[in-house]
């Protein structure tokens, strides 16, 4: 068994432990003060977000069983209030929040009735361009060619290599066609950290749109559009609320932009929202792909120059009182999240092994 999967191993022992024995109230105690950070994008509903990847979605009854479980050991509420709590003196030893990244549809048709059923608050971070023109970003495109079959993951790395076999992305395609390697996952890193923007961007909307696609139709089926958006933080959800938050204009990848850029994608972002949702636009930021090489100091600056209070990424990990408040770690949620998995997370099991080594 080598290094990884020993670790895996180890850390879902010890996750299955603590919430089987009722050992993660032990460990609630001795921990931190905490705050786990839920990451989802969709909430599963086929009529608008069938074309995306499954690991993007998740079905609305196991986010609200999750959210249920962890109801009733932990106040579940959005980004900025379980910050809020946190910071409290007197606010409980631990807290969760769930956040949706993107502004998918689903989140006002699907994910309204799951947060009243469970009692819970969210954050959903918007893209701008989608709503001041209508646009979605090229991957959104990309995930439409392969979920309607119009396209194959070898015939779009051919494609490019036909129309450039020189660049580092060229190259990068002709050796994944030489291994037989040309998966949705190498074509997309490819085209995330490889490619520059504009090309990229011009290539993938030639054959979404030589297969039929509609760019327009595409966001329109797909994002919330700004009365959409309005509608989805004026909902009803019980005792807790809807929260938006920024996510840039354009969903690029932070770090490949140059300082001035970065400042306008998330400058011009948090200008775009509130021009649109005046006194709403909220107080925290989500990077776009959020890993620890999908942003850089720039981004933080560009961050704070903003306005905003906090900024998310998509690394993993709890939320204490010493964290940095511009690069804040969140668990990413799927239907293959398991329950143990979370308690564990929340009452501070991995944060207090790390204290202890």
């Amino acid at each position: 068994m080598n290094k990884h999967l020993l670790k895996q191993f180890l850390i879902q022992v010890w996750a299955r432990f603590l919430y089987h024995t009722g050992a993660w109230r032990l460990v609630d105690r001795l921990a931190p003060r905490r705050l786990l950070i839920l990451a989802g994008h969709c909430v599963d509903d086929p009529l608008v977000n069938g074309d995306l990847p499954a690991h993007l979605r998740i079905q609305p009854h196991h986010l609200e069983f999750l959210l249920r479980a962890l109801g009733g050991r932990y106040p579940v509420r959005t980004v900025a209030g379980g910050l809020r709590a946190l910071a409290d003196p007197k606010g409980p030893r631990g807290v969760v929040a769930l956040s949706m990244d993107d502004g998918y549809r689903d989140n006002l048709t699907a994910l309204p009735q799951v947060l009243a059923a469970a009692n819970a608050g969210c954050t959903v971070y918007l893209e701008s361009r989608v709503l001041t023109d209508g646009r979605t970003n090229w991957g959104h495109e990309f995930f439409w060619l392969l979920g309607r079959g119009r396209d194959s993951c070898e015939a779009f790395a051919r494609a490019w290599v036909e129309m450039d076999d020189s660049s580092e992305a060229g190259l990068l395609f002709q050796d994944l066609l030489s291994r037989g390697a040309a998966d949705e996952y190498s074509i997309k890193k490819v085209l995330k950290y490889h490619c520059e923007p504009k090309q990229r961007d011009a290539f993938v909307r030639q054959r979404f749109e030589a297969q039929g696609g509609d760019g327009a139709a595409l966001c329109r089926r797909i994002h919330l559009d700004s009365e959409g958006v309005k509608e989805m933080l004026g909902r009803d959800v019980g005792g807790a609320s809807i929260e938006a938050g920024g996510h840039t204009r354009t969903h690029e990848v932070l770090s490949s932009l140059s300082a001035e850029d970065q400042a306008l994608e998330i400058g011009g972002g948090r200008r775009d929202l509130e021009e649109l949702f005046p006194g709403a636009c909220g107080a925290t930021f989500a990077y776009p792909f959020g890993r620890a090489w999908d942003f850089n100091p720039d981004s933080k600056a560009a961050v704070r120059a903003a306005g905003y209070e906090a900024a998310l990424t998509t690394m993993p990990g709890v939320v204490t009182q010493d964290s940095d408040l511009y690069a804040l770690p969140r668990f990413m949620i799927d239907d293959s999240t398991q329950l143990h998995m979370l308690v564990a997370q929340a009452a501070g099991g991995f944060l207090l092994m790390r204290r202890r080594t």
